[in-house]
């Protein structure tokens, strides 16, 4: 008998053995039950609830000075910056993000 042989048969019966396997298995996975539609409708009134409840948030204000003054810090460290690095890397393109978003609090404010 040839030493492939064995190697052979075993290889056969793996594969004999998971196809029975396969076979045995159900190809349809249990079903929950859906929740009807009264369900759904007293769930999305209890999010809104919820939602409703929880208390008003107030965003920061700064002062047009403030968000003045955060732009010429952000200018002086983005020409530093740029001493060293191309326009295209991460942190000036992360200054250039907080640059544009400062400039159109500034917009909103006037």
């Amino acid at each position: 008998m040839s030493p492939t042989r064995p190697i052979l048969s075993r290889s056969c019966s793996t594969v004999v053995l998971a196809i029975s396997l396969v076979g045995c298995g159900s190809s349809a996975l249990p079903k929950a039950d859906a929740p009807s539609v009264e369900q759904r409708m007293a769930d999305l009134e209890r999010r809104v609830e919820k939602l409703e409840a929880r208390p008003a948030v107030e965003p920061p204000f700064r002062s047009k000075a403030e968000i003045e003054s955060q732009i010429k810090a952000l200018e002086a460290e983005r020409a530093s910056l740029l001493t060293h690095y191309l326009p295209q890397h991460p942190e000036i393109r992360d200054i250039d993000r907080q640059l544009a978003i400062l400039n159109s609090q500034l917009q909103r404010l006037e």
